[in-house]
């Protein structure tokens, strides 16, 4: 898999049929600088905060939604140059998404750093997966 930068856009998604640790190994493959991982830092947790505040008040949720989605459009843009995953299936990558900010708020809790680890903080045993 080459994660040269600008040539991360052209690896192709896993099937929809694929496991969920197939499609955070895309996701992962996605997101290797750190800029684009310092942005979805930021952005992530910004648009979770926005879509409840947009229920209640549509004038403060919805530029913070707006802002935090056009920072990690730009981390890619800038950083990785490529798509964002979540345009290769929206609810799939919407959960890699979330999965991949506690990993790295994971590495950086345990001083690993931003990007500090390569490999899924959290790892299922090969004999509680099923293949099929």
């Amino acid at each position: 898999m080459d994660l040269t930068p600008g040539k991360r856009g052209g690896i192709e998604p896993p099937p929809r049929s694929a496991s969920f640790a197939d499609k955070m190994t895309y996701y992962r493959a996605q997101h290797t600088t750190k800029g684009v991982r310092a942005t979805h830092i930021v952005g992530i947790p910004g648009v979770a905060f926005a879509m409840p505040v947009i229920a209640a008040r549509p004038r403060v949720g919805l530029p913070i939604f707006l802002a935090s989605w056009a920072l990690q459009v730009a981390g890619h843009t800038i950083f990785e140059k490529n798509s964002p995953a979540l345009s290769k299936g929206f609810f799939t990558y919407q959960f890699c998404g979330l999965a991949f900010w506690c990993e790295e708020m994971v590495d950086l809790i345990s001083g690993k750093g931003l990007g500090g680890s390569d490999q899924p903080v959290v790892t299922i045993p090969e004999a509680a997966t099923t293949s099929g």
